[in-house]
């Protein structure tokens, strides 16, 4: 039997990453006009659009070193929402692929490590609502 998703890769390229230094300070930038923000616990995700759509959206994971100290634990946590996003983002990307942003900082913002199932099941929730809504944030130039 044939399974829909059997062509599917689960890849997380280097090009989807988010390295540009003058996107991630218009990202984090205080009062942005052009940055969006939705709090989907234990996320903050920022995001916005790009003048001309990129074929993979480019994400940055943040977990803040205030409320981990130990490196081991936040590459633990950046390594889970990484897992996570690659494997829910083939979902989300057929037919909302041009209603989801270009760039996506996820930052973590719970003062715990959450199990997988949980940051894996937020993620869903976090790539579905975007599927779901139109375009609100404006372009960057």
């Amino acid at each position: 039997m044939y399974n829909k998703f059997h062509a599917v890769k689960f890849t997380f390229q280097k090009s989807e990453r988010l390295t540009q230094v003058k996107i991630i300070d218009s990202l984090f930038q205080k009062d942005s006009q052009i940055v969006a923000q939705r709090f989907v616990y234990p996320f903050r995700v920022l995001y916005q659009f790009g003048p001309q759509p990129l074929e993979f959206p480019q994400i940055l994971i943040s977990v803040p070193k205030r409320k981990f100290k130990k490196a081991v634990d936040r590459n633990l946590i950046k390594r889970r929402i990484r897992e996570a996003y690659r494997l829910n983002k083939t979902f989300h990307l057929g037919e909302g692929k041009e209603k989801l942003p270009d760039f996506l900082a996820f930052v973590y913002i719970a003062s715990t490590i959450e199990p997988f199932d949980r940051i894996n099941k937020k993620m869903q929730q976090v790539l579905q609502e975007f599927s779901n809504t139109k375009k609100d944030a404006t372009e960057i130039s």
